[in-house]
């Protein structure tokens, strides 16, 4: 969870200075827990198009790809979906969440640079110490590239399949007696599918300053989102009809958005050896999309704006560490909801979403956290890490609209009232204390650890405050998983890791038969993660890592439309996701690789009547560098030209898939210098 950030600075007069070693809140892939993480250069290998081609590299760890850039994750867990599922899931970018609490976008990865990233690292479980609200079923760190790392410039144009177009640059160069990084990639991609495209833009800039006293870092990142949006397909297997496949049933959909974030940094080392790091940060966002997947296909517009800091600071001891940190932020969020023309459906459907505004409110809140944590050598190879992590929110929600389910214009619905509830002005706490305790054993070349942790997310506003039907009040409690996790993990002519985990979920948030949001479901989770390579010889590698992993509901529920059942497997949820890859270097000029991805059977129901049968991939890469700086690179993915489902559901009595592209070739050249 806490990382090892080793910074390397030059005094203004060129001269060297000893590195100082903070920990901060970044992953750490040499600690006892199931941490894995993906370099720039594996980055680079992959050259992802969307965040799915990302995780598929990473055990335990799922991405679907929806329309454009849009997705849903899943670590640990099912497919995370609903107005709170992005709240299980924190993400970092050096450490800091890219949000604040309470305003996750189920979108969230579309706002972060990950083809340009240092490394996109993942923590499978609860995050516990040094985690704010989210990290209840994984957390995911994306690093941006440090200025005094990596410093060659390169430029680089892509073309694809599918008016698929990208350009990149990446530069480095000196301010003085500091540096300054900018990566930068522009995006044009239309699609298979009829009128689906998008344009992306993400920028950032990194400042690395050397200081008598330390180091100071400050990184600004710019990602913006414009596309055109194609909805599901309908009908049993339709991703397999050649002409199904490429319908767009929403042609008028689209979805815009914006995110700026700037954090400055500083790290530094005291006389008595005392490391310490200070974040300060903002943020903001903003989007605007419609939901072309509700009858009267409303319009969102949501944003956030908030400013915060973290400080951390470590004692070192021969056989005796102490870590603690504190964090505190003060945010502002605005959602609006509302429909221009009258509902198109039968009238049980339509009295009851009336044109107008049906939601419009703020909520501003602050959150304070804090952790600390101790590390004793108990025995030779042995150590005892213990530590708790408490966090405090507090949402004031108000409201620019009259409470109630009444029209805009006061009016009331027939078929017993308008379905969206305005909760009246409120203010809402949350706090949340979350133990941890670790037990280890080191050895030359490797480790294992038990883990036993708990993770937490306080409700989303969504939940709280976008309400139905009757609801006037969401009384929601917030989310908490308890785990334990066995792991061990090595390095030697083959590097391994395996885990084991067992989690269990209470005060599950959904939405009940009366349509009201409740948090009094269970779930639980289990099962085994695995990473394996080998060197075959000097110039090949084989990899492969996977999950098998059972997740179920843990009680009896009539939904109106399903029923839950104790025991059944959750919705969304493949038991078997794994991948491998065999990688050729027959010299530092060449690479070839050829990967599999293979995702399991699941079910689309919670009642378990309903399957998709699952889909396996073959993707190949090539590439060269010359020695004058040109490199070239071919990419096919999806080699066999499979038709299958990215993500397939069940939902108002019909099949719906997203189906996945046909085979696919990229060709890219860059100059580096």
């Amino acid at each position: 969870m806490l990382e090892l950030l080793i910074l390397y600075a030059l005094m203004p007069d060129g001269e060297e200075i000893d590195r100082i070693e903070v920990r901060g809140r970044d992953i750490a892939t040499d600690t006892s827990q199931a941490t894995m993480e993906l370099s720039s250069e594996e980055l680079a290998a992959i050259r992802p198009t969307h965040p799915a081609e990302i995780f598929t590299r990473l055990p335990g760890t799922w991405v679907t790809r929806g329309s454009g850039q849009e997705h849903l994750s899943s670590v640990r867990s099912p497919l995370l979906a609903g107005a709170g599922g992005c709240g299980a899931l924190l993400i970092l970018e050096d450490g800091i969440p890219i949000r604040p609490p309470g305003f996750c976008n189920v979108n969230n990865f579309f706002e972060v640079n990950l083809n340009q990233a240092a490394s996109v690292g993942v923590l499978r479980g609860p995050g516990g110490l040094g985690h704010a609200s989210g990290g209840l079923h994984g957390v995911i760190d994306v690093r941006t590239r440090p200025a005094w790392i990596d410093a060659e410039n390169r430029v680089s144009a892509e073309m694809g399949s599918d008016r698929y177009r990208r350009l990149a640059l990446e530069t480095t160069s000196e301010i003085g007696s500091g540096q300054l990084a900018l990566d930068a990639t522009l995006v044009d991609a239309g699609s298979f599918r009829r009128d689906e495209s998008y344009d992306q833009q993400l920028i950032t800039v990194n400042h690395a300053q050397p200081m008598e006293w330390g180091q100071w870092r400050t990184t600004l990142a710019v990602a913006r989102l414009d596309q055109d949006t194609a909805g599901f397909i309908l009908g049993e297997r339709a991703y397999r009809d050649s002409l199904t496949r490429r319908d767009n049933l929403n042609p008028e959909a689209f979805r815009t958005g914006t995110a700026v974030r700037v954090h400055s940094r500083a790290d530094w080392q005291s006389d008595a050896g005392v490391d310490n790091r200070l974040s300060i940060f903002a943020r903001r966002s903003r989007m605007t999309f419609l939901q072309h997947f509700l009858p009267g296909q409303p319009l969102e517009r949501n944003g956030q704006i908030s400013t915060g800091l973290q400080f951390d600071q470590q004692r070192h001891g021969d056989r005796f560490d102490i870590d603690w940190g504190l964090d505190a932020e003060l945010f502002n969020g605005f959602l609006f909801q509302g429909q221009d023309n009258p509902t198109e459906a039968a009238p049980p459907v339509a009295a009851i979403r009336p044109v107008g505004r049906h939601y419009d409110y703020e909520v501003d809140g602050q959150r304070l956290g804090g952790y600390l944590a101790t590390r004793v050598q108990i025995a030779p190879h042995w150590n005892l890490r213990t530590g708790v992590h408490a966090d405090w929110i507090r949402y004031d929600y108000s409201t620019d609209l009259e409470p109630g389910n009444r029209a805009e214009d006061g009016s009331e619905c027939d078929m017993g009232g308008c379905l969206y509830n305005r909760p009246g002005d409120r203010v809402d706490h949350f706090f949340n204390i979350a133990p941890e305790i670790t037990l280890s054993r080191q050895w030359d070349h490797g480790q294992a650890w038990l883990r036993l942790a708990r993770g937490f997310r306080a409700p989303q506003a969504t939940e709280l405050y976008r309400l139905q039907r009757g609801q006037d009040v969401a009384d929601l409690d917030s989310e908490t998983l308890d785990a334990i996790e066995m792991g061990i993990r090595g390095r030697g002519p083959v590097g391994y890791e395996l885990v084991a985990f067992v989690q269990r979920k209470d005060n599950f948030i959904f939405r009940d038969a009366d349509g009201f949001n409740v948090s009094d479901g269970r779930t639980r989770h289990r099962g085994i993660e695995f990473a394996l390579d080998y060197a075959i010889n000097p110039a090949l590698t084989a990899a492969a890592r996977g999950t098998y992993a059972i997740h179920e509901y843990r009680f009896d529920r009539d939904l109106g439309g399903e029923t839950i059942v104790r025991g059944n497997d959750i919705s969304s949820a493949p038991r078997r996701v794994w991948s491998a890859d065999l990688t050729w270097r027959p010299q530092d000029r060449w690479l070839a690789q050829l990967a599999f991805e293979s995702t399991g059977s699941y079910w689309l129901d919670a009642e378990n009547t309903r399957r998709y049968a699952g889909h396996r991939l073959w993707h190949g890469h090539i590439e060269y560098h010359a020695a004058s700086g040109w490199q070239t690179s071919l990419r096919l993915r999806n080699l066999l030209d499979r038709r299958y489902a990215e993500r397939a559901d069940f939902a108002f009595g019909n099949f719906r898939y997203f189906p996945g592209p046909g085979r696919s070739l990229f060709v890219n050249v860059a100059r580096a210098w």
